[in-house]
């Protein structure tokens, strides 16, 4: 990120690091907000400040909790400092925590205490548009969904919100990597989001508890354990909760079940005609889909191997 943060586009512009208080770092962490506070909390009665809380309208009666941009160098300041190396070792560390520290790195025109009274507007932004309290869109999983699974015109409607921000790179879930978050520029913005999206966005924490789940177990299975995570498991992950709700399974073990063995066995397991007949005993009796599928001995194993001969 050394070289991106300091090129051509970046340069001229403020860069900053964005922590989500909400995770708590070891306080002898040199990213933990104690130490920050140590090394940057200067204590000025007026002017910009290297920390600045990001008030977001849902957790602003506690200061503490709330995020922090941290500004990591002014337009025109050459960047370079150990720091980076904390931050992609900490960014790979907890790429597949539930919750994560890193946010995200923003390049921008506006001096912190503007960009932070920004980023809250977006999300209060977001926020109206699906008709929920403050959205926490920079939670690095949340970005990266939206990123993925929105449309051409659903991400140029997001970017649309990030007209003063030059440049966003989030941590994904593989392996901690950031990536820039871009949008065909040459369409027209669309009003808002499509209903289709925002219907998707419903089952968003199902998705994320499916790929979590996923990403942090599946090395327990033979055929899993020398192959990386696949690049796609958000999108498969999102097709499989769906298929899960079409097709009649409504709580919460049953679909993940679903899912898990979806992206285990992938059609193997998902177009297995006994399967079926175990989903509509799952339909009379919610929650006991898994119980179903063990009672019924399919052997998926064999299948998953005669298919990869």
């Amino acid at each position: 990120m050394l070289t991106e943060l300091n090129n051509q586009d970046n340069f001229n512009k403020y860069r900053y690091l964005l922590v989500d208080n909400l995770v708590v770092l070891n306080s002898l962490s040199p990213l933990s907000r104690d130490s920050l506070l140590d090394l940057f909390g200067e204590d000025k009665p007026f002017g910009e400040k290297k920390l600045t809380q990001v008030l977001r309208t849902d957790l602003d009666y506690d200061q503490s909790i709330c995020p922090t941009l941290i500004k990591l160098a002014e337009p025109n300041e050459f960047y370079a400092d150990l720091m980076l190396d904390e931050i992609s070792q900490q960014a790979k560390i907890e790429c597949l925590w539930s919750k994560r520290y890193i946010c995200a790195y923003i390049i921008s025109d506006l001096k912190p205490s503007v960009l932070a009274k920004q980023l809250i507007k977006i999300g209060n932004n977001i926020a109206q548009t699906l008709r929920q309290p403050y959205y926490p869109f920079f939670e690095p999983f949340r970005m990266q969904f939206l990123h993925e699974m929105g449309s051409k015109e659903d991400n140029a409607w997001l970017k649309a919100q990030f007209s003063q921000i030059e440049n966003y790179y989030y941590p994904s879930i593989n392996g901690g990597k950031f990536i820039r978050f871009t949008a065909d520029n040459s369409l027209e913005t669309p009003i808002s989001w499509s209903s289709t999206y925002c219907q998707r966005l419903k089952n968003f924490r199902m998705i994320r508890t499916l790929v979590n789940a996923w990403s942090n177990n599946r090395s327990q299975f033979d055929e899993q354990k020398n192959l990386p995570l696949n690049e796609n498991v958000i999108s498969q992950s999102t097709q499989l909760v769906e298929q899960a709700y079409q097709l009649g399974l409504t709580h919460a073990t049953d679909i993940l079940f679903w899912g898990l063995n979806g992206l285990r066995y992938h059609q193997v397991f998902t177009q297995h005609p006994q399967i079926f007949e175990q989903i509509r005993k799952a339909q009379q009796e919610p929650g006991t889909f898994s119980k179903h599928v063990i009672n019924a001995n399919i052997h998926f194993e064999s299948q998953l191997l005669s298919d990869k001969e």
